[in-house]
């Protein structure tokens, strides 16, 4: 998603999917008779039931609609975004898709590492455990490492267009207000593992977890 770029960020989408289609991996396999390790050339990326959609602007669309745009497109179970200067760990999805998947909760939050150019680790941001206090009153501690259910989009709508900062903040405090949870026990958030949390916002979920 380019919503109108000037960094060359368009030069590098329009090489995207050749590379995807073509970069390759060399894992162990086996090892062979004499105890050699035997590697094997094997495609990067899965070719089955993919597909890499872009969508590029080519004037400034601002911050907010860019975010919308993608977001509004998305047809999964689950939604994130990953903003152009962060780094996913290669298996921060499937962690946070199998936290979903096993608990029932609606939201996954992980800790996350700050990082210099030569990819050293500078510092460690460590997410409070969940409550509206920490994570909201205070601060906005759930951070970009995270991933919830799509469904969310048709409940409590996108972003807000009108806002210029913050624009996650709002979209899921209006989760924690929809009007089915609000009047019960509003959420509540689980630490799965040190550096794994877990919010339920519907109060008939909480039992799952």
């Amino acid at each position: 998603m380019d919503g109108g770029s000037t960094d060359g960020t368009k030069d590098y989408l329009k090489t995207l999917h050749e590379e995807v289609r073509t970069r390759c991996v060399t894992p162990v396999v086996a090892m062979d008779e004499d105890g050699r390790i035997v590697r094997e050339s094997q495609p990067a990326y899965g070719r089955e039931g993919r597909e890499i959609i872009i969508l590029s602007f080519p004037q400034d669309i601002g911050a907010t609609r860019t975010y919308n745009q993608g977001l509004r497109r998305a047809t999964g179970e689950y939604c994130t975004y990953i903003v152009g200067d962060d780094i996913p760990h290669p298996h921060m999805i499937e962690e946070l898709a199998s936290a979903l998947e096993s608990s029932g909760a609606d939201f996954v939050y992980l800790d996350m590492h700050v990082v210099d150019d030569q990819g050293r680790i500078i510092r460690e941001r460590r997410m409070p455990d969940y409550s509206f206090e920490s994570c909201f009153a205070r601060w906005y501690h759930l951070g970009v490492s995270h991933l919830y259910r799509t469904e969310w989009h048709r409940k409590v709508g996108l972003m807000d267009e009108a806002m210029r900062r913050d624009l996650d903040y709002i979209f899921v405090t209006s989760i924690y207000y929809y009007p089915e949870i609000r009047g019960a026990l509003l959420s509540k958030g689980l630490r799965e593992r040190d550096d794994l949390c877990l919010i339920c916002f519907a109060h008939q979920e909480i039992g799952q977890i």
